[in-house]
């Protein structure tokens, strides 16, 4: 099983993508919302150019953010830098449209845009349409100081409910879901095997991978520590304010968000419904406003994370293998060297994953 990591995108991510290869994972995931954060692609130029093995990609972009050929041509172009080491995350676009206060992306949108950046990326022609014109295009140097498309890019979608976990089943390469459980997950497997059996693809063919966060820590009192707090504070608070855009009852949302729950949907009430939607981005999954550190407790950063110590870390993901995860992606917690040297000397040695050995070994 390989270990990814998730991120934001940001200029000096070659310092966190060093870290990230050096721990041993296997990928390494920037953000794609342009409101939010920084180009996803100038980020993963220098993650590439600072490594040497490390799987990069955007995790993940979306149909809305920008068109199937500007996607296609900043992927060949990465892959210059990184040849056979770019992959392709997509998605809907959850947090990239709703801090716009846009809808996501359609499924059936999704799949479109798939399929003609991968018929680009493959070096086809494709239809190409604006408005009611219609033309053939294809990418036209394909190869030498432009592009490198003599690799695979390896599509993975992120895809958290049935329908769209079939539909990706049918078309891509690997699809990443929420980790919920051995249970769950052998019904996200039903679910996809059965969209690739109805496009004649074998089931079992599609990998999965899984979207969590872990923290070890030698003693759970260190959850009342300013650097477990800094670390999983702002995954805890950006969880709340997307609990506040889905529900409107505290009973609805689990017991340790409800005290903070009840008084945050207050004040999401007051904000003028032009700009309401601003305000569950800032500092979204990495810092935590001011307003908001007095809402931090053990109780509500635990939620957010598997925590435990190095053993119970390594047993959880395991676990995750052992249900049928092929991949499993974690959101940094915290500064990325701090994470990853806890993870690289304590978690990740105990756990099965071929990337790992390889880096031990300096087998690139």
């Amino acid at each position: 099983m390989d270990v990814g990591i998730y991120t934001d995108s940001h200029l000096g991510i070659g310092e966190t993508a060093r870290a990230v290869e050096e721990a041993g994972f296997s990928h390494l995931w920037a953000y794609d919302s342009p409101l939010v954060y920084a180009d996803p692609y100038m980020a993963l130029l220098e993650a590439a150019r600072t490594t040497t093995r490390l799987v990069v990609g955007p995790g993940v972009t979306n149909p809305r953010s920008r068109s199937a050929i500007a996607t296609a041509q900043a992927l060949g172009t990465l892959a210059v830098a990184a040849p056979g080491r770019v992959a392709f995350g997509l998605g809907v676009g959850s947090s990239a449209r709703f801090s716009l206060g846009m809808e996501p992306a359609t499924l059936a949108e999704t799949h479109a845009f798939a399929e003609a950046v991968r018929g680009l990326l493959s070096g086809q022609t494709i239809d190409y349409r604006e408005g009611g014109r219609s033309r053939r295009v294809r990418l036209i140097h394909r190869r030498g100081r432009w592009l490198d498309l003599s690799h695979p890019f390896e599509l993975w979608v992120s895809a958290f409910g049935p329908r769209g976990q079939r539909l990706a089943g049918a078309y891509a390469d690997g699809v990443y879901v929420r980790w919920e459980g051995a249970e769950k997950l052998a019904a996200v497997r039903r679910q996809i095997d059965e969209g690739a059996l109805a496009s004649a693809r074998q089931p079992g063919s599609v990998k999965i991978g899984l979207l969590t966060s872990v923290y070890p820590v030698e003693s759970e009192e260190e959850l009342a520590e300013p650097e477990a707090q800094a670390a999983l504070g702002p995954l805890a608070i950006s969880r709340l304010r997307f609990l506040t855009t889905r529900f409107d009852d505290p009973a609805a949302v689990p017991e340790p968000f409800r005290a903070a729950f009840a008084e945050y949907l207050r004040r999401r009430q007051d904000l003028a419904a032009e700009e309401a939607h601003l305000d569950g981005y800032e500092g979204y999954l990495v810092e935590v406003p001011g307003r908001f550190r007095r809402f931090l407790s053990p109780e509500l950063i635990g939620a957010v994370a598997f925590v435990g110590d190095a053993d119970a870390v390594a047993g959880e993901l395991r676990a995750m293998e052992a249900a049928g995860a092929d991949q499993v992606g974690l959101q940094i917690c915290g500064p990325p060297a701090r994470w990853c040297a806890r993870m690289k000397s304590s978690v990740l040695p105990a756990v099965a994953g071929k990337v790992h050995e390889k880096a031990r070994s300096g087998d690139g």
